[in-house]
């Protein structure tokens, strides 16, 4: 089964995950921080990984500092003392998605919805099989399914888009029909809009892996004791959202 969190970054104190940030922190991510021009991203991306290890120490019953954390050479995360733990996670500004299973590979991806003209044509770009009858409306549901899917294959989109077989249903539905070359075992896909409070009250997130849908994401920290500061938990699942979600679901996160 998979477990997955929605966090919203600016909603983690320092206190929640760290006393100070170069704890926890290896000296390439301390590095990575410290090339950003404004320390809001530096802040964001540093307390991105201290939340990904925390939550996934804390899924598999271990201090954080314990929790190792290595990447293959295309840059895809594992773990390498819990072979059998799978795990992907997406940045989008202040929104952190991450994934963890035993079932597979997986590949997770989160977009703030942010409205842009040229979205179909990045599509396109990247992804040539986007047909003609295409609208602004499929492009979050086709864009963050391919980011996923590649990432649960470990190629990117340069080399694994080509693999990755979409199929363009009516009113912007995107589902995955496969991805070819990684073994026989189906994979699936699935896309849900999810509520924020970022500066875009939207955002859209995508899940690939060999587990069938319904994946249902926990916003993180809890704020359950007071609902103004985090949406309920959220069902992901594939059919195409209301009309009025799905047209904010064309526009372009920047």
């Amino acid at each position: 089964m998979m477990d997955a969190w929605l966090v919203d970054l600016d909603q983690v104190a320092p206190t929640d995950i760290s006393a100070h940030y170069p704890e926890g922190l290896t000296e390439e991510e301390l590095r990575r921080g410290a090339e950003f021009v404004h320390a809001r991203a530096a802040h964001r991306f540093y307390r991105a990984r201290l939340t990904v290890r925390r939550l996934l120490a804390e899924r598999l019953g271990l201090a954080a500092r314990d929790l190792r954390i290595h990447y293959d050479p295309a840059g895809k995360p594992y773990l390498p003392d819990q072979p059998d733990t799978h795990v992907s996670w997406s940045r989008s500004d202040g929104l952190l998605l991450l994934g963890a299973t035993e079932t597979g590979p997986v590949g997770v991806d989160v977009e703030l919805v942010r409205p842009s003209t040229t979205s179909l044509d990045v599509l396109a770009f990247v992804y040539p099989g986007v047909p003609d009858s295409a609208t602004p409306e499929t492009f979050f549901h086709a864009w963050t399914l391919l980011e996923a899917a590649v990432k649960a294959t470990g190629r990117g989109l340069t080399d694994g888009a080509r693999d990755v077989d979409l199929d363009f249903g009516p009113d912007g539905a995107v589902t995955l029909r496969g991805i070819s070359g990684h073994g026989a075992l189906p994979w699936h896909g699935h896309t849900a809009l999810q509520p924020t409070r970022q500066d875009s009250p939207w955002a859209m997130t995508a899940f690939v892996s060999r587990e069938l849908p319904p994946v249902t994401v926990l916003p993180w920290p809890d704020r359950a004791r007071d609902p103004a500061r985090a949406p309920a938990p959220a069902t992901a699942t594939a059919p195409a959202p209301e009309p009025a979600r799905a047209r904010a679901a064309g526009l372009m996160a920047s």
